[in-house]
């Protein structure tokens, strides 16, 4: 069976990477700590208890870590615009919404960036869906929660920094 691939921008694979490194110094924090209450946890319920809350904040980064290390391993880093002409991952994508007569701009990134706090529209969401491939000038239709949507594409950049 294939491993599962990530869709990342360059700047989100960074920003990955950073939080990666910051919850192992948090969780080597817990190990210290947890090592500090071995030796003092006695008969104290309080002591206890806090041994504890400290042993499952370890585990919870432990499974953060976990995660993180699998989705960097298999990421698909996506550095170049593979037709500039069409929305890809890492494209900006500017679309008139003719229900709500505005133009809106969405940010197509993988599901995973989302995940982990990156404003844009996830290309595995109904949106990104319906925008990946599309060209300017192009009319999408999208089912929406709250409805089907119309919208136009205006204009197709780079993220910045993506």
């Amino acid at each position: 069976m294939a491993a599962q691939r990530f869709t990342l921008t360059r700047q989100g694979y960074e920003r990955l990477q950073v939080e990666l490194a910051d919850l192992e110094a948090r969780r080597q924090e817990r190990l210290d700590q947890l090592a500090d209450y071995k030796n003092d946890v006695g008969d104290n319920p309080n002591e206890e208890a806090a041994f504890f809350e400290i042993e499952t904040m370890k585990e919870h980064f432990d499974e953060q870590i976990g995660h993180l290390r699998l989705v960097l391993a298999h990421a698909n880093i996506v550095d170049e615009d593979p037709d500039p002409t069409t929305a890809d991952p890492g494209d900006r994508v500017t679309v008139w919404d003719l229900n709500a007569r505005e133009e809106r701009t969405f940010d197509l990134v993988g599901s995973t960036e989302v995940t982990y706090g990156r404003v844009g529209v996830s290309i595995e969401s109904p949106v990104g869906q319906a925008l990946l491939g599309k060209r300017v000038g192009e009319t999408v239709e999208v089912n929406t929660p709250d409805g089907r949507v119309y919208y136009v594409l205006r204009a197709l950049t780079r993220i910045p920094g993506a």
